[in-house]
């Protein structure tokens, strides 16, 4: 059951963490080394588990950008690692997060549909976004069973990352399932440093 959880929940944190889109694509203002983590915490029938997930810019020039995503989990006291992985972003392109979340469960099949959207200024941490708001509904079947998931986003123009928030409420096998996902922490570091990390 843990496990059924755990894919589902990370399938759907990859694909719902950048799916709305941007006219002009957030990464290609990006330099080789900047990095955006995220807190998330994760809650389960009332449990909450409480993680970390960074995305850092590897590689880049003036048409393709190689995120690396990396990330962990607190269970049961334990840390457990989110596999890593590394999106190839076209730069020449809106960012199409339904290309580039990476390996979701084989056969999996997701529907999206925007919702509503508006202006909001946010406040994360010390810092102060104007952001603009987004919600969808999501609709995905993966590991032969079918569920539904309420998303909103938060983006803005003052980060070269998809999303500054996310929060999401779904059911899973008649359990609520929440996600919520807020960047803590930007910056630049070598990129070596970031690989030896994995």
């Amino acid at each position: 059951m843990k496990h059924v959880f755990f894919a589902l929940g990370l399938a759907m944190v990859c694909f719902s963490s950048g799916y709305a889109q941007q006219e002009e694509n957030p990464y290609k203002k990006s330099k080789v080394g900047d990095y955006y983590t995220f807190k998330m915490t994760t809650k389960i029938a009332g449990i909450a588990t409480e993680g970390e997930l960074t995305q850092t810019v590897t590689t880049k020039d003036d048409k393709e950008a190689i995120i690396a995503i990396s990330g962990k989990l607190l269970v049961m006291g334990m840390d457990v690692m989110i596999p890593a992985k590394s999106e190839a972003i076209d730069l020449t392109k809106p960012y199409d997060p339904t290309k580039a979340t990476g390996k979701l469960p084989e056969g999996t099949k997701v529907e999206v549909v925007k919702l509503k959207d508006g202006p909001e200024a946010l406040t994360l941490g010390k810092t102060k976004y104007t952001t603009k708001w987004q919600t969808y509904k999501l609709k995905m079947s993966t590991m032969g069973m079918d569920f539904e998931a309420d998303l909103k986003v938060w983006q803005t123009k003052d980060a070269n990352v998809p999303m500054v928030k996310m929060e999401m409420t779904s059911e899973v096998m008649g359990n609520k399932f929440e996600v919520i996902m807020e960047l803590s922490e930007t910056g630049n570091r070598p990129v070596e440093k970031v690989l030896e990390k994995k």
